[in-house]
C-alpha cells in the first residue's frame, strides 16, 4: 500500500508540474513528424536516465528525507547539510577552475547532470526529450554526446566569464546543455512543427476559431513552428541576461545567461552534424 501511495503521490506531482510549466507560456513535448533517419535516439534515452538516477539515487534521498524526519531536527538539518555540501562540491564553481579546488574544472561536467529538485529535473527533461532526438539523428549518438557536453561546459564557463559580479553561487542542471540542442534545433530545422501543452493559447484559440468561422473547441494542444518557439525562448533569456551582464544582479535562481550562451552555442552544430545533412543544409533542401 505504501507503493501504491508513493506512485500516486507522483503521477499527481507530474500532473501538477504538467499545469503549472505550461498554463501560461507554452512547453514544447515534442517534434511533429519524429526524426530524419528514423533511428533510435538512444543517446538521448541514456541522457534522461542518466540525469534521473542522478537525482532519484543520489541527491534526493537527503533532500527529501529531511522533511521525513522534521520531527527530529538535529537529522532533518543533517541530512539538508548533506544534500547542500553536494551541489556546493560538485555544482560548477568559478572558483573551482580558477583556485583547483573541489575537482577543479571537471564540475563543468558534473554540474550538468545534477538537479536541485524535482521539478527542476522533470523540466529540464522535456525540453531534452523533445529537442534532443532529431539533434541526436542529424549528428549520430557520440558526435551528439560531444556537442550536449560541450555546449553545456560553453554555458556554465561563459555566464561566469561575463558576469562582472563574479558572485560565488554553484550551478547546476541540465538546462545550458539543453539551450545548446534548441539553438542547434533552430539552425537545422527551424521550420518544423512543435507539439506544446499550453492550456492559456488553447483557451486563447476559441475566440480566434469562432471569429475565423471555424467550431470553437478547447484544446491544451497547441502546434507551433520551430522558428517561433525557438527565438521566443531566446528573447526570454537575452533580456534577463543583458541586464546580469551590464549590472552583474544575478543572485541564483534560474540562470538565463547560462541558457543564453548555451544557445549561442547551439551554432556550434555545423561542426558535429552528418556531411549529408550537412549538404541538405546549405542546399536548403528540407528532405
Amino acid at each position: 500500500m505504501e507503493a501504491f501511495g508513493l506512485l500516486i503521490a507522483f503521477a499527481l506531482t507530474v500532473v501538477l508540474v504538467l499545469i503549472n510549466m505550461s498554463f501560461i507560456y507554452p512547453l514544447p513535448i515534442s517534434d511533429i513528424g519524429a526524426v530524419r533517419y528514423r533511428t533510435m535516439p538512444l543517446m538521448t534515452y541514456a541522457l534522461i536516465i542518466i540525469n534521473s538516477l542522478v537525482f532519484i539515487v543520489w541527491q534526493a534521498p537527503d533532500y527529501y528525507r529531511a522533511f521525513d524526519v522534521l520531527a527530529n531536527q538535529r537529522e532533518a538539518l543533517t541530512l539538508l547539510q548533506l544534500y547542500v555540501d553536494k551541489i556546493w562540491t560538485y555544482g560548477y564553481r568559478a572558483i573551482f577552475m580558477t583556485e583547483g579546488q573541489s575537482i577543479g574544472a571537471f564540475t563543468t561536467f558534473t554540474s550538468m547532470f545534477m538537479h536541485g529538485d524535482l521539478w527542476h529535473l522533470f523540466g529540464n527533461m522535456i525540453f531534452l526529450w523533445t529537442f534532443g532526438r532529431r539533434i541526436e539523428d542529424a549528428c549520430g549518438p557520440w558526435r551528439y554526446l560531444l556537442f550536449y557536453l560541450c555546449a553545456g561546459m560553453v554555458a556554465n564557463i561563459g555566464a561566469e566569464v561575463l558576469n562582472p559580479a563574479n558572485i560565488d553561487i554553484p550551478s547546476v542542471g541540465a538546462s545550458g546543455a539543453i539551450a545548446g540542442l534548441m539553438g542547434a534545433f533552430l539552425v537545422l530545422f527551424p521550420r518544423t512543427q512543435i507539439q506544446c501543452l499550453w492550456f492559456l493559447g488553447g483557451l486563447l484559440s476559441v475566440p480566434v476559431r469562432a471569429i475565423r468561422g471555424i467550431e470553437p473547441a478547447f484544446s491544451r494542444n497547441v502546434v507551433l513552428p520551430a522558428w517561433v518557439l525557438l527565438i521566443y525562448f531566446g528573447i526570454r533569456d537575452l533580456l534577463p541576461s543583458l541586464q546580469t551582464i551590464t549590472q552583474g544582479d544575478f543572485d541564483g535562481g534560474v540562470s538565463n545567461l547560462a541558457h543564453l550562451m548555451g544557445y549561442l552555442a547551439g551554432l556550434l552544430i555545423m561542426l558535429f552534424v552528418r556531411k549529408d545533412l550537412l549538404m541538405r543544409v546549405v542546399q536548403r533542401r528540407t528532405a
